[in-house]
């Protein structure tokens, strides 16, 4: 192996000092084999003859192939150079196949994608957008050949980030995510950017790249680290909510936020109120008090004249009875007409009467016979309440809110007689006012805010209260014996035998596996030719954003899973964020979850 990479040092020297970025010339054409440099890959990993040569003109069979393939190098029949051969476009159509299987939801994310690697392997001017880093001899059928590992593409940021940007919003509908996400390596979607997805592209470990292909993205105007001749490829790349040459339709609101209709923006509200230049609501609220206290008054003038006329009236028409009252004394009276008295008072005159004899007569009788009435009263009261043997008090809210055919209801049913009864939820949220945030400057994730509450001092203590509500014992009387959180909780992955590590608890230490020892992990790690220490922010961080990783990206190496071996989604950990920006959350959260035990289960 050592004569191997020794050969492949000295033959790229040979190769770099004779190498020239020329327009219309190849650096490579025609396949020479597979890579040896590589294991097990999933498609055949094919490399291209060493060969810096000029472009071939395409004609007939080889035109029309990449006429298919690669239409956006298409200038005409008899007008088309190119750098690959048929062979070439044959294993690259079936790359981009794999590819657009993920991204034919979108059209022109698919062709930006076909339209990069197109350049790379079959651009005329090959030479001009890369530059062979690595090459070998390969012997295959007896012939030893110079073949390419290695080499890099130049291309435009501007270029880069557009493709990126068409592709980085598809989705693959069998799982919900992101097709991007398959496509950055460990970063996944939350994390990628365009340098990370085409570094992810042209790495040979992945099982795709047939050898390294290291692409450099470069700004506009800028020609640091740029070799003389080379000019970085600065195709159009197609936005998401365009069509495409070959007529492919813009990408669906789903897949592309441009491609959304947009909505109107709500009309401005109108104007407040006004009468005579001020609040209208106020002048009509004056006028009315001043109208009610105008009413007042006069209902208090009319009454007062009233009382007084009658007053007057009546001291006309008062006379001395000859009569007395029922204590022999006299009386003053006045004597009423029989026209001043009105049809209803003769009527309830008369239905007092009628009332007053009924009722009389009702308490006369009750009061003659009393033991019968008693007897009667009890007969008829336990007649009226012997259906109360027959009532039944429903407690279950289930049975309260859900009708017995209900889809609800018949949903619970077949969930709970072929699996269990769904997990109850009990949740700790617990914050810390007035803690200063702060801004962690990551090796890895750049500059992060930080809230006062992920501190490492309140998740050791949240820790240190997770383990001591799970070490909480008491009797049961069902099960004769002292239980803890391990004998009620849902335990999904291992439901018999269980230990409390096995118990579903959701916090934010789970992303530690709920161990010190991780939260205190710190190593040096080198990105870019720096040089930093990465702690236990770094891992927070990728985790909140990745909590599906069974690695995080840093060199501490740590899982996200929790320790019952489970994913915990960022909701489940922080609370009080806004959008995504769980570090800067204001809550954190602990939830247990306790086992619905059935009806027949002993109740602990």
């Amino acid at each position: 192996m050592v004569h191997v990479t020794s050969l492949v040092v000295f033959l790229t020297c040979m190769v770099l000092s004779e190498a020239q970025h020329e327009p219309g010339y190849c650096s490579f054409y025609e396949e020479c084999g597979s890579n040896p440099l590589i294991e097990n890959p999933l498609i055949p990993a094919i490399v291209p003859c060493l060969n810096y040569s000029r472009a071939r003109l395409v004609t007939g069979n080889h035109y029309t192939q990449l006429k298919k393939v690669c239409p956006v190098l298409d200038r005409g029949e008899g007008n088309t150079y190119a750098c690959c051969s048929t062979k070439q476009l044959t294993s690259l159509d079936m790359s981009l196949v794999l590819s657009k299987a993920v991204l034919n939801r979108c059209p022109s994310c698919a062709e930006n994608f076909a339209h990069l690697h197109c350049i790379n392997t079959c651009s005329p001017n090959q030479s001009q957008t890369v530059k062979i880093t690595k090459v070998m001899n390969l012997t295959e059928s007896n012939v030893t050949r110079e073949v390419v590992v290695g080499y890099q593409a130049f291309l435009s940021d501007t270029f880069a980030d557009g493709s990126f940007q068409s592709c980085k919003n598809v989705r693959i509908p069998a799982t919900g995510g992101f097709a991007i996400g398959t496509m950055c390596g460990r970063y996944g979607a939350k994390l990628c950017n365009a340098q990370r997805w085409y570094d992810f592209q042209g790495d040979s470990s992945n099982g795709l790249a047939p050898l390294d292909l290291d692409f450099k993205l470069i700004k506009e105007g800028d020609t640091e680290g740029v070799p003389e001749g080379v000019i970085p490829y600065n195709g159009r790349a197609l936005k998401c909510n365009e069509t495409t040459p070959s007529g492919g339709q813009v990408c669906s609101c789903l897949d592309c936020q441009a491609s959304c209709p947009s909505i109107p923006p709500p009309s401005r509200p109108p104007g407040p109120f006004r009468l005579l230049g001020t609040d209208g609501f106020l002048v009509i609220s004056i006028i009315l008090l001043c109208l009610l206290l105008f009413s007042f008054l006069l209902y208090l003038f009319v009454s007062f004249w009233v009382m007084s006329k009658k007053r007057d009236d009546e001291k006309k028409g008062m006379r001395k009875a000859n009569g007395k009252d029922q204590n022999s004394n006299d009386v003053t009276q006045r004597l009423i007409d029989p026209s001043e008295v009105t049809c209803a008072e003769r009527n309830s005159l008369a239905a007092q009467a009628l009332m007053s004899s009924w009722f009389r007569q009702w308490g006369i009788l009750m009061a003659t016979y009393p033991l019968i009435v008693l007897l009667l009263s009890a007969a008829v009261t336990a007649v009226f309440a012997a259906g109360l043997k027959s009532i039944e008090l429903t407690t279950d809210p289930v049975e309260l809110w859900s009708a017995p055919e209900s889809r609800a209801r018949q949903e619970k049913t077949f969930h709970d007689t072929y699996f269990d009864p769904f997990f109850r939820t009990n949740q700790l949220i617990l914050t810390a006012p007035n803690r200063e945030g702060y801004i962690y400057d990551s090796l890895l994730f750049g500059r992060q805010n930080f809230s006062g509450i992920i501190s490492k001092d309140l998740i050791i203590q949240l820790l240190e209260l997770q383990t001591r509500i799970q070490n909480i014992e008491f009797w049961s009387e069902d099960l004769n014996r002292t239980a803890s959180l391990k004998d009620v909780c849902f335990a999904p992955l291992s439901p018999n035998n269980v230990s409390l590590m096995d118990c579903a608890t959701n916090s934010l230490p789970q992303y530690f596996q709920n161990s010190l020892d991780n939260i205190n992990a710190k190593v040096n790690m080198t990105e870019l030719g720096v040089t930093k220490e990465v702690d236990w922010r770094d891992h927070l961080f990728y985790c909140l954003n990745s909590p599906l990783s069974f690695k995080d990206i840093t060199d501490l190496g740590m899982s996200c899973m929790a320790d019952y071996g489970a994913p915990v989604f960022s909701f489940l950990a922080v609370g009080g964020y806004t959008n995504d920006d769980f570090t800067n959350a204001e809550a954190l959260i602990l939830t247990f979850l306790p086992q619905q035990l059935r009806s027949n289960q002993p109740q602990v």
